[in-house]
C-alpha cells in the first residue's frame, strides 16, 4: 500500500518515474531489513537515510551543470540535449 502511494505521488508530481520509485523504495526496504532484524531502532535507520540523502544531494549539486552563466543559445542547446536523452531512453525502453 505504501509503495502504491509513493508511486502515485511521483506520478502526480512529475508524471513519470513510477517504476523507478517503486524499485528504489523496494531496495531501501531490502537494505533496511537486516538492521531491523538485528533490533536497530527504526529512527536510527531513518536518521541514516536522511544523512545519505544530504550527502547525495551535495554530490548532485557538485556534479550539476550550471545554466545561469550561459548564453540563451547555450541554454537551449543544453535543454535540447536533455530532452533528446529523455526521449531516447523512453524510445529504447519501448514506452
Amino acid at each position: 500500500n505504501t509503495l502504491v502511494q509513493i508511486s502515485m505521488s511521483q506520478d502526480a508530481e512529475v508524471g513519470d518515474g513510477t517504476t523507478s520509485v517503486v524499485l528504489l523504495a523496494g531496495e531501501f526496504l531490502r537494505e533496511a531489513k537486516p538492521f531491523i532484524e538485528e533490533g536497530v531502532h527504526p529512527q536510527v535507520i531513518i536518521k541514516a537515510f536522511r544523512e545519505a540523502v544530504r550527502l547525495a544531494t551535495e554530490k548532485l549539486d557538485d556534479l550539476a551543470v550550471k545554466l545561469d552563466h550561459n548564453t540563451p543559445e547555450q541554454t537551449r542547446a543544453m535543454l535540447e540535449k536533455a530532452a533528446a536523452t529523455s526521449l531516447n531512453s523512453k524510445l529504447v525502453s519501448g514506452h
